[in-house]
């Protein structure tokens, strides 16, 4: 048999997640982005051109799925490559699934080709059930969930951000699709807010993000696709935690209610008829105070959270909903790196988000 490329556009690639065409191939840097086709022969293989600088923080790392069997873990290189994803089958039917496991600040990837020893066949079929869509930060993009350590104090150092550990299969969004039986996108990105960043910068926000194919490039996405059934909305942890060490350190009510409450509006002109679904965590229920010169001062994003869903109830939005996350618990569950959510916390997130969804949304 001879080996056949497919160029990534071919309609029988099928992707799932947010993409866009360059002139080369089929573009993608969000985590979850899903790419699956079907051939007949032995073996298979891909051409790539991956935007990360390597290292530990900038490789790339992905699922491969060969025949529903346990996934392969594959670290990619910077710039172009050719990588075997499967040999030695027996000659017939296959599936293959790629899956990026990392987000879009290790670097975006652009699939070129496929390549089969064999014939490329239609794909498998799309999914016909439950779409979610989960949009956030560094908890949704699953940050850190294949490490998990226990802290001895609150104030406990633990190892920072490595890709090889970023997971969202063991994070909160990928667990209650599974418990669902539904099929799951992301729009996440670590350090991005609503309002602010962690940083205190006011670029890529949230909001921004969610218009685009790819975060960091213009390439618009096109919402004419299928629309989600349920969106869950897991933003506000980096505008609470922002600002230390400044005269911003506490959120503004203000500034984030605006924009929080436009971005409510924009996700409903844009999905009609979805369920939209706001929590916060579990990193922090949004609650931050401070003291200085003896005058305590403090605020509950989480509760601005509360009172803009009441207010779009009031409004007649009879679908949009306030899910209360609680918050992790270090000391009994661990913590990732950075200390966000580990996977048993990740696991607690999705057994209370899919029971909120099959009882609230899904009466």
């Amino acid at each position: 048999m001879p080996w056949v490329s497919i160029p990534a556009t071919d309609a029988r690639v099928r992707y799932v997640g947010r993409t866009y065409r360059s002139g080369t191939g089929v573009v993608f840097s969000h985590p979850g982005v899903t790419v699956r086709a079907r051939f007949w022969g032995d073996a298979v293989r891909m051409r790539l051109d991956d935007a990360g600088l390597g290292g530990d923080v900038g490789t790339n790392h992905f699922d491969v799925v060969v025949d529903g069997a346990a996934p392969r873990l594959l670290a990619v290189r910077p710039g172009q490559g050719s990588y075997l994803l499967a040999s030695d089958l027996p000659v017939g039917l296959h599936t293959v699934e790629l899956f990026k496991r990392t987000e879009s600040l290790v670097g975006a990837s652009t699939l070129l080709a496929l390549e089969v020893h064999g014939e490329l066949r239609e794909p498998p079929p799309r999914h016909t059930g439950l779409k979610l869509e989960f949009i956030g930060d560094s908890i949704t993009c699953g940050y850190g969930t294949d490490v998990t350590f226990i802290p001895e104090t609150s104030s406990s150092k633990v190892p920072t951000f490595t890709s090889k550990h970023q997971n969202p299969r063991r994070g909160h969004g990928w667990l209650t699709a599974q418990r669902l039986g539904a099929e799951a996108v992301f729009v996440c990105y670590s350090g991005h807010g609503v309002y602010r960043n962690l940083d205190l910068s006011t670029s890529a926000l949230i909001p921004a993000i969610y218009e685009r194919a790819v975060p960091d490039h213009p390439a618009a996405w096109d919402f004419s696709h299928d629309s989600p059934d349920v969106i869950v909305l897991n933003a506000g942890t980096n505008d609470t935690f922002a600002g230390a060490g400044t005269a911003a350190f506490l959120p503004d009510e203000a500034a984030f209610k605006a924009a929080y409450r436009t971005f409510l509006e924009r996700l409903r002109a844009l999905h009609p008829r979805a369920h939209i679904v706001c929590t916060l965590g579990s990193m922090t229920d949004g609650f931050k105070r401070k003291e200085q010169q003896g005058v305590v001062t403090s605020v509950h994003v989480g509760d601005w959270i509360s009172q803009l869903v009441a207010e779009r109830q009031r409004l007649g939005d009879a679908r949009v909903y306030r899910h209360m996350m609680a918050m992790q618990n270090p000391f009994a569950d661990g913590v990732g790196e950075d200390w966000h959510p580990s996977a048993a916390t990740h696991q607690k997130m999705a057994e209370s988000l899919s029971r909120f969804i099959q009882d609230v949304v899904r009466p």
